[in-house]
This record gives structure tokens, C-alpha cells and sequence, in this order.
């Protein structure tokens, strides 16, 4: 008799690949009757990650339109490797899969903007630095403030022209988006070049004072501290706890 193991991995096996891998001992209903429940089952699940991806991909599926979208999800959710992932985790990949499918750029900045969104919405916790924490330190002890980039930021850069479904942010012709989370509400920031790179340095900055200077090496006092009060207001900081 096979172990529970070996027939998981049948079983399995069956509803990804197809009856070409149906375990024919592993029933005790015959062969017709168990594989119509599992075809019926396969479609389900399958059905369940197309469904998936249009609820992780709204703006993404208005703008691919829905036969190209569903065409290309298709493709995706059959891919061995998504087969076996969480349901929660199967759209990660897919704005990579976009390009070996000859999408624009739009389409595929789009679908990262998304995914980001939804990973920014599931981050940690964590209190985002306010202007009040710091207005009033010393200056010693404002450049010693330790932060960190709030778990919920994402930085997507912009590679081709904004889709319109991202509305308003179309005219604003950004760099890049930031994506944060500091409360309740995730929201999107369109960032320039320079701010951008004011932003990417967060991560390795350790301390107000190296963000600052980090910034300073990139522009002028005035719009370096502009910059970064910006990234303040829109929850891209928090307080390294020590």
C-alpha cells in the first residue's frame, strides 16, 4: 500500500497535470467516476486563481482588456510552479511573466504597482515617524533619530508611460511610485527623479542624520530637507526600536 506521502503527491499530480497522472488505486469509487470528481475539482481551483489574479490585477485587467488578460492569466496559472503556490502568493511573479509575453512597459509597471499595493496592505505594523517626533530634538539629537523605511513602503519605478487607470497621476508624470501604508489606507505618492533617490537611500540610511546627508549630496539644503519632510508626511519612516 503507498504511504500517505506518495498519495498526496498523486493525487495532486492528477489535479495539475491532467488525467494522464490519475492514480488508479488510489480510489475505491471506479476509475470514471473518481476522475469526473477530480476534472470538476481542477476546474475549480483553476477557475480560483484566474479569479484571483483579476482581483490582485483590477486596474491591470481594465487596462489589458479582458480576453488578453484572461489569455495571458491562463498561460500564467498553468505554469507548474504556480500551480503548486499559495493562492494568497500566486500574482507575485506575474508582472515578470508579462514580459516574456511581450507586454508594454505600461502594462508590466502597472501589474508591479499592483502587486506592491497588495504587499504594502499585508506588511507589518509599525508607528511612521511624524513631523512632531522630530520638530522640536536638538540638532545633535535629530541627526542621531534612528529609522528605518516602514515596512508597508514600496518603491516601484516608472519604465514607460503612466496607465490611465492610475487617473490623476498620468499628468504627473513621475519617476517613480511610492507605495505606503502608515495608518489604515494604502496610498500612492508619485515621486521625481530626485526624490527617488532621496527615498531609495531610507533602507541604508540608519539614522536621520545619514538620510540628510545622503540628500545633501544629491541637491541643495533647502530641497534636500524639503525632500525629506515630504517622505515624512506621506509614512515612508519609522523609529528603529533600541
Amino acid at each position: 500500500m503507498p504511504s500517505l506521502a506518495d498519495g498526496q503527491a498523486r493525487f495532486v499530480a492528477c489535479l495539475q497535470k491532467g488525467p494522464a497522472h490519475f492514480p488508479d488505486d488510489l480510489f475505491s469509487q471506479d476509475a470514471e467516476r473518481a476522475l469526473l470528481g477530480l476534472k470538476a475539482h481542477a476546474n475549480n481551483i483553476s477557475h480560483a486563481r484566474l479569479v484571483s489574479l483579476e482581483d490582485s490585477f483590477p486596474r491591470l485587467h481594465a487596462h489589458m482588456g479582458h480576453e488578453i488578460f484572461h489569455a495571458i492569466s491562463r498561460g500564467y496559472v498553468d505554469q507548474d510552479h504556480i500551480m503548486a503556490c499559495d493562492i494568497n502568493h500566486i500574482a507575485a511573479d506575474f508582472a515578470t511573466f508579462l514580459a516574456t509575453r511581450e507586454q508594454d512597459s505600461t502594462a508590466i509597471d502597472l501589474a508591479r504597482i499592483e502587486w506592491a499595493w497588495i504587499e504594502s496592505y499585508r506588511a507589518a505594523e509599525a508607528t511612521p515617524v511624524a513631523l512632531t517626533d522630530i520638530a522640536a530634538l536638538p540638532e545633535d539629537e535629530l541627526l542621531a533619530f534612528p529609522i528605518a523605511a516602514h515596512p508597508a513602503m514600496r518603491l516601484i519605478e516608472i519604465t514607460g508611460p503612466v496607465s490611465p487607470e492610475l487617473g490623476e497621476l498620468v499628468d504627473a508624470e513621475p519617476s517613480a511610485l511610492m507605495i505606503a501604508r502608515p495608518e489604515a489606507l494604502v496610498s500612492l505618492h508619485p515621486l521625481n527623479a530626485l526624490e527617488q533617490a532621496i527615498a531609495g537611500k531610507i533602507g541604508n540610511s540608519g539614522t536621520m542624520g545619514n538620510l540628510l546627508a545622503d540628500a545633501l549630496e544629491l541637491s541643495d539644503e533647502a530641497a534636500a530637507m524639503q525632500h525629506i519632510v515630504k517622505l515624512i508626511q506621506t509614512g515612508a519612516l519609522t523609529r528603529i526600536q533600541g
